[in-house]
């Protein structure tokens, strides 16, 4: 196991310096462009740099600047700014953007319900190639230490027998089109209308907006997922709260478009 480390660290190793040589300083007065951010599933893994990815953290990838580079984002469209570390590389280009942010740097900048934003990139500071390939090689090292401390600790404990579970799952609860559920899905029945903060055809970026509503202070049991259709298939509508009428959801739709969110107002389907 040890041999098998050792032999992917001076991959990688080699692989820093290549990243490292192959990334260049941009323009000079800033590049502006389109900004998405990274999905859900990636939490917990390794960027190129040897670093756990860690949504709550403001970090970035990009394919010019190196390791640990600081950027001041500044979303155009409602002037809102953040400042971010390079902790990734990636061929943003190549997928019609400029950078990929933290989903905690697209909070900050008012993007989570559109999953984009025009944005603007200035350098703060930036390190050179040589700290590049230091950390990423320290990044790297570390991580071949923590893999072969886990796998000494799982050979020196006794075999044990293997248990296998046979009770069924539970059935996940399908999101059905011309239903409503709660975020997990359970299926809810609101009546009259509700505050439609966003719609869209992934239930991953639904559940990002989720923890964005909770923190602005709006209750769990108030928020409900809509499933309608379009062409390419389902789409998921984000809403929150019960009004008897039209003019009683305004007050709400004010209070969420101060915290940068144009919302709608939208029947629910028991009106």
């Amino acid at each position: 196991m040890i041999k098998i480390i050792a032999s992917a660290l001076v991959v990688l190793w080699f692989s820093a310096r290549l990243v490292a040589n192959q990334i260049s300083t941009p323009t000079k007065g800033g590049e502006e462009g389109t900004a998405r951010y990274y999905a859900a599933n990636l939490k917990g893994k390794l960027t190129s740099f040897g670093e756990k990815y860690d949504d709550a953290l403001l970090t970035a990838s990009h394919s010019k600047y190196p390791l640990n580079t600081l950027l001041k984002v500044t979303n155009l469209e409602n002037n809102l700014s953040v400042q971010v570390r390079i902790n990734d590389y990636c061929k943003c280009e190549e997928e019609g953007k400029i950078i990929n942010l933290s989903k905690e740097a697209a909070s900050k900048l008012g993007m989570m319900a559109s999953g984009k934003a025009k944005v603007r990139l200035e350098v703060v500071s930036q390190p050179t190639p040589e700290k590049v390939i230091d950390k990423a090689l320290e990044n790297l090292l570390n991580k071949g230490c923590e893999v072969t401390s886990k796998e000494e600790s799982k050979e020196s404990k006794d075999t044990k027998p293997v248990t296998v579970n046979t009770t069924p799952k539970a059935p996940v609860e399908p999101f059905s089109i011309n239903h409503t559920y709660d975020i997990v899905g359970a299926e809810k029945n609101p009546k009259g209308f509700g505050v439609q903060v966003t719609a869209l055809s992934s239930l991953n970026m639904v559940q990002d907006l989720y923890d964005e509503l909770l923190k602005m202070g709006v209750k769990k049991e108030e928020i409900y997922v809509q499933v309608g259709a379009k062409d390419t298939g389902k789409i998921y509508r984000l809403m929150f709260g019960e009004f008897y009428t039209k003019e009683g959801a305004t007050e709400k739709l004010t209070w969420l478009s101060q915290h940068g969110y144009k919302g709608v107002i939208r029947s629910h389907y028991n009106l």
